[in-house]
């Protein structure tokens, strides 16, 4: 159903292929990371390990998604 979705298909068939995203793709998911992860930082203004803990795993997520290879064009 997914691979069939106009928005997500096209990326989902191109990971299933290649293994790679386009910058694109990375800096829309590193978008939606940062800003979910500001939510959630900020829902727990009062807790500092626990908005400690989410900025590292944050980062972690953003150099994650960076290093996925990106298509050869």
């Amino acid at each position: 159903m997914l691979l069939n979705n106009p928005w997500v298909g096209p990326t989902l068939k191109q990971w299933e292929a290649t293994k790679t995203l386009s910058r694109k793709t990375k800096y829309k998911a590193m978008l939606l990371i940062v800003v979910t992860f500001s939510v959630s930082i900020a829902i727990f203004h009062t807790d500092r390990l626990v908005q400690m803990l989410l900025v590292i795993f944050c980062i972690v997520l953003l150099a994650v998604i960076w290093r996925i290879k990106e298509p050869i064009e």
